[in-house]
């Protein structure tokens, strides 16, 4: 490490006027990842503080300080605290390995805080079968990143029910005892303080009394959904053109998931002042798409005899006659050593010593690394040759010629593998499509089970599981407008789409269900009424924090805004637009529910609702 830090500061101090010198190492672009992300936590910082304060800002009353909710957020970002903690503990105790990607945890935690009541549950339970499918992922990152979500989900959704919920209590029997939100001192009502020569200031501060109806304990946010939005769903000229408008979205996303791009360029992951951008751009920009590619072998060969030497050649010669390599190139250190001069092949003895005095020989001194000789010294026990990939047109090709490059080691008599440092970004290319459209997958089916149990109406189910997979589509296709490409940093983020789709649908089907209107249009006009607030302070906080990673120079978390901001988007358009119209034409018929029944109901919409 030294020496390659010693290699970057004399690299870096050069200077000519005649010579443009771009330069890397093996461990650059891991420490330039791991410089990228360290540098961008403080931005994510402000991510989670910009969401807490839009929570604390939607929940605040200015009506006194009886009916304070914004104290209910302090409780809620313990609950997440204490989740991030104990899943980052547990699962560094077991021995998983931390990546870079798991730097988004928090904000996925405090996303499934803001759910409430049957929603929180269903989102918990399909964002942790997704993040359990993604366990099984052949990529490191993936698995370790879904691992820890995974820990995350669980100890969240416990926190919720236990914690968050006492806190609830709590504050329910604090509002009815007359207590200040803060200090918890019973106070008098604003009339008498004002009686006694109080200023309002004073008054509003340090006095108040509970809310004698809802309309008293919401602000002004609050009542904006439920205000805005029947008034245009509900009337038929909106609804033709949001249907007409979610057709063409649907349209766009179809055309981008059939056109999808697959890879990651380096360039991409790195900082443009870096000295790797330069050396990674320069790689892209001027040379061809040849990758050399090693077949290695660890078998105790006798390489004196002629017999291993045509096996070995007959492995090069397989690979040089076919289109995905270069049929001139090779790097074989056995050839160039039998055809110089310091070649003994009287015995396996004498053709080590020989070979030792040639690799000393600065002509040949390339071949230093191709062998590796065993704790004596008197046998080789491991050596490599090298072929060149012919000039390859894109991503995919690269990852079919890894393929078959394995396929050719795997075939042949001489005992080897195919190896190259560029085939951990190849593996990417012909695996990452298929565990992503897998892992979807079941997180799809999951929702459509989890949907039935928690929301036992098959029009409903349907429905909920429709727009999700709209969304889902959206969120892939629209990622080829912004240049985005399907690779295993993307996958995680569609895989944290899953839980924030159904979030929302949830919540709006939920509130429908629960209506007693007589018609569709009363009852979506009541589903505004149950959930409106929620779903959209929901996605508001979370627009408000996302914006500011746009800003970041990591492309783990610059994709994972993009992404997100999609999600969110799609999200609130089918949960606030689409879902409703779709409702108020096919929705269910009413559901019959008993008068304490739908007392509890309101009462429990009334006490989660305080937290978004």
């Amino acid at each position: 490490m030294v020496k390659m830090d010693a290699f970057v500061e004399k690299l870096s101090s050069f200077s000519s006027d005649k010579l443009d010198i771009a330069y890397g190492h093996f461990s650059s672009l891991d420490e330039e990842l791991d410089k990228n992300v360290n540098g961008d936590i403080a931005l994510f910082s402000v991510t989670i503080t910009l969401m807490l304060t839009y929570a604390c800002v939607a929940t605040f009353s200015f009506r006194d300080s009886v009916s304070q909710r914004s104290i209910l957020g302090f409780a809620g970002i313990l609950a997440a605290g204490l989740a991030i903690i104990a899943s980052f503990g547990l699962c560094s105790i077991i021995g998983v390995d931390f990546v870079s990607i798991v730097g988004v945890v928090p904000f996925l935690v405090i996303e499934a805080l803001r759910s409430s009541g049957v929603g929180i549950t269903i989102t918990s339970i399909t964002d942790l079968i997704a993040f359990l499918a993604g366990v099984g992922s052949s990529f490191l990152a993936v698995r370790n990143f879904c691992i820890y979500t995974a820990v995350a989900v669980v100890f969240c959704y416990i926190n919720n029910i236990s914690l968050f919920a006492a806190c609830l209590t709590i504050n329910e029997r604090r509002v009815e005892q007359n207590r200040h939100f803060f200090t918890c001192r019973r106070v008098k009502p604003k009339e008498e303080l004002k009686a006694i020569g109080k200023s309002n200031l004073y008054a509003i501060c340090c006095g108040g009394s509970p809310p004698n109806n809802r309309n008293d304990a919401e602000s002004f946010l609050d009542k904006f959904p439920r205000w805005l939005f029947p008034k245009v769903v509900l009337k038929l000229p909106f609804k033709i053109i949001i249907i007409v408008l979610f057709v063409c979205y649907l349209a766009f996303g179809i055309y981008g998931c059939v056109n999808l791009k697959q890879g990651l360029n380096l360039s991409q992951l790195v900082q443009d002042d870096s000295y790797f951008y330069k050396y990674s751009t320069r790689l892209e920009t001027y040379f061809s798409r040849q990758t050399p590619v090693a077949f290695v072998t660890i078998n105790d060969y006798t390489y004196s005899d002629f017999d291993t030497k045509n096996q070995i050649n007959s492995v090069i010669k397989t690979a040089q006659d076919h289109e995905y390599f270069d049929d001139t190139f090779e790097h074989n250190w056995l050839n160039t050593y039998m055809a110089s001069t310091y070649y003994d092949g009287s015995s396996e003895s004498d053709f080590i010593a020989g070979f030792k005095s040639f690799i000393s020989d600065r002509r040949y001194s390339r071949f230093e690394n191709d062998v590796v000789f065993d704790s004596n010294e008197r046998r080789i026990a491991a050596s490599k040759f090298y072929v060149l990939s012919s000039d390859l047109s894109d991503s995919q090709e690269e990852g079919k010629m890894m393929l078959k490059a394995r396929e050719i080691a795997d075939r042949e008599k001489f005992q080897c593998f195919a190896s190259s440092p560029a085939f951990i970004a190849f593996e990417q290319y012909v695996r990452i499509l298929g565990q992503t459209l897998q892992t979807v997958g079941i997180a799809l089916a999951a929702v459509f089970v989890v949907t039935c149990f928690f929301m036992p109406h098959p029009v409903l189910i349907v429905f909920v599981t429709l727009a999700v997979t709209m969304i889902m589509v959206g969120v892939f296709g629209y990622m080829l407008y912004i240049d985005v490409a399907l690779s295993a940093i993307t996958m995680i983020h569609l895989i944290m789409s899953i839980g924030f789709s159904i979030d929302f649908t949830a919540h709006i089907c939920h509130g429908y269900m629960i209506s007693t209107g007589v018609s569709r249009d009363e009852r979506v006009r009541q589903a505004f009424d149950h959930t409106g607030a929620p779903i959209f302070h929901g996605a508001m906080s979370s627009l408000i924090g996302v914006v500011v990673l746009y800003f970041a120079k990591s492309y783990i978390f610059k994709t994972f805004a993009f992404v997100m901001s999609f999600v969110l988007l799609f999200g609130i358009a089918h949960a606030l637009l689409l879902l409703p119209v779709i409702l108020s034409w096919r929705g269910p018929g009413r559901l019959t529910v008993s008068n304490e029944l739908k007392g509890k109901t309101e009462q429990v919409e009334k006490e989660t609702e305080v937290f978004l």
